[in-house]
């Protein structure tokens, strides 16, 4: 009975270890994005990620990704959102930066760094960017999505996967 109960807790113990070890981690690569009850645009929001999270994928389905928050928050997000976490290089040289900030990762998802935002800003001083920043706070309820989905026959409402 002794060898059996060992047993069981030795391959549980193994069990485990796998699917640690073969776990994938994935970052957040936009600035923000919902975490969700079903892989649905329109399904409830569970918690809101921000660019640089990280997130255990604990499964996949057409083009939605089931995922586990570090403390412990499961859920679904659009693999679009998502990228399979990079591995820092050491860098031999201590002066040179091999990380970036969530700001930075945020102006790279738009296609910019600070440097391209300061330099098109000064190129461009006719152009009022309060309009762009205005643009990102713009919140769209789950049920307008729905309705907008049902009108253009969207996705599942008869569009082509």
């Amino acid at each position: 009975m002794r060898r059996s109960v060992l047993f069981s807790a030795a391959v549980s113990l193994f069990i485990i270890l796998v699917t640690l070890l073969l776990a994938e981690t994935l970052i957040v690569r936009v600035q923000s994005t919902s975490l969700r009850q079903n892989p649905k645009f329109y399904a409830p929001v569970v918690l809101a990620l921000k660019a640089g999270e990280k997130v255990e994928k604990v499964s996949g389905q057409e083009g939605w990704v089931q995922v586990r928050t570090s403390g412990g928050v499961v859920g679904w997000v659009h693999s679009s959102a998502v990228e399979v976490q990079k591995f820092s290089l050491l860098a031999i040289d201590k002066s040179m930066k091999t990380q970036a900030s969530a700001s930075e990762v945020a102006l790279a998802g738009k296609g910019f760094n600070k440097q391209v935002e300061e330099s098109y800003r000064a190129k461009h001083g006719d152009i009022n960017f309060v309009w762009v920043d205005r643009m990102l706070q713009i919140k769209i309820p789950a049920s307008q999505v729905l309705e907008f989905m049902k009108q253009g026959k969207l996705g599942e409402f008869g569009g082509a996967r």
